[in-house]
């Protein structure tokens, strides 16, 4: 009798027992950035885009694979933290609040009290940036979506959010999906570099507003850290702090978060300035084996998609996450959560 793969995925990151960070101390933070690949409802909505992703479409979408990938999607985000969920969880690729709702109910995270921050966005896909958080121990000041649609219609807004972490520290952060290399990258590298322009602009008028704030991007950036489109984010400087490209640790098997023939990259990214020196910051890319599967074609690994072309093959996206831990440099005593 067969296996079902997606029973094996689950068990995998059920039963295994994995390393991720250190020992996280009382009031040090942990925030996971992760496209999770096409997170549609199975239901069908008046947008064309997520037809395929529907029980009828091309990809024979059902409720039951539907909440498969929540499931585990779930369990990587409580593995990510080691076992203590993490604060904040930013997502990309996620069709509605629909779906954000679902996952923040799932058993395994209703005992986090995850909270979201949700706006729909004009991209023609109907994918979204999103935020869930544990509002009792991080507090939100305001948050907002930034608009893109100037620099070129049906594309995802940005997402900001200023955060409170223990007494008094902020954390202002920016969630992004640049535009994606779909026409190839020289074609798109254009609007990806004036999307980067938007964000350093927004980044430094927050910085004008709150000087002390601690400032981080991350997200789908949909090229490398030092490629043309993103130059404007390296070697630039916001008040008397230089933006940092976050280099994440990694075992000798990957050299990115995303595959493609063969050759990895580091899509998805945290750029970080700020917070007068009280953050010692550090990133690591997650590679829980069940994400991971042998590449046939290439060689080595390659993230655990959830389709091959239309093929279903019941894993969970073709990114592995970023883990962020962000540890006081001097503790407040106490750390009111």
């Amino acid at each position: 009798m067969k296996l079902n793969i997606c029973w094996v995925f689950l068990c995998f990151l059920l039963f295994i027992p994995y390393e991720v960070h250190g020992q996280r101390g009382r009031g040090d933070l942990c925030f996971v950035w992760y496209n999770v690949e096409n997170l549609f409802h199975p239901s069908n909505d008046s947008l064309p885009g997520d037809d395929e992703f529907t029980p009828e479409g091309l990809r024979h979408w059902t409720t039951y694979r539907y909440q498969l990938k929540l499931t585990a999607l779930a369990k990587v985000i409580v593995a990510s933290g080691k076992w203590e969920a993490p604060e904040i969880v930013g997502l990309c690729e996620v069709e509605e609040a629909t779906v954000l709702e679902d996952l923040v109910r799932h058993p395994i995270l209703v005992p986090y009290n995850y909270a979201m921050l949700h706006c729909n966005s004009p991209d023609h896909r109907g994918m979204d940036v999103a935020c869930i958080y544990r509002p009792e121990r991080i507090g939100i000041l305001g948050w907002s979506a930034i608009p893109s649609r100037a620099i070129l219609d049906g594309t995802r807004d940005m997402l900001h959010a200023c955060l409170t972490t223990g007494k008094r520290d902020t954390l202002d952060l920016f969630l992004v999906h640049l535009v994606s290399k779909y026409r190839g990258s020289g074609a798109t590298a254009a609007y990806r570099r004036i999307q980067a322009e938007q964000l350093l602009h927004c980044m430094d008028s927050v910085h004008a507003l709150r000087p002390g704030s601690l400032l981080m991007a991350a997200g789908d950036f949909n090229d490398d850290p030092h490629s043309y489109s993103l130059e404007p984010l390296y070697s630039v400087r916001i008040g008397e702090d230089s933006l940092r490209w976050l280099t994440p640790e990694m075992p000798l098997s990957l050299a990115g978060t995303y595959k493609y023939q063969g050759s990895w990259s580091h899509l998805d990214q945290v750029h970080y300035c700020g917070g007068a020196g009280r953050f010692a910051v550090s990133a690591s890319v997650l590679d829980l084996p069940p994400l991971m599967r042998s590449d046939e074609e290439y060689g080595g690994v390659i993230p655990f998609r959830t389709y091959h072309g239309y093929r279903y093959k019941g894993g969970l996206s073709d990114h592995l996450p970023l883990v962020v831990l962000l540890r006081r440099r001097f503790p407040q005593f106490p750390v009111e959560w």
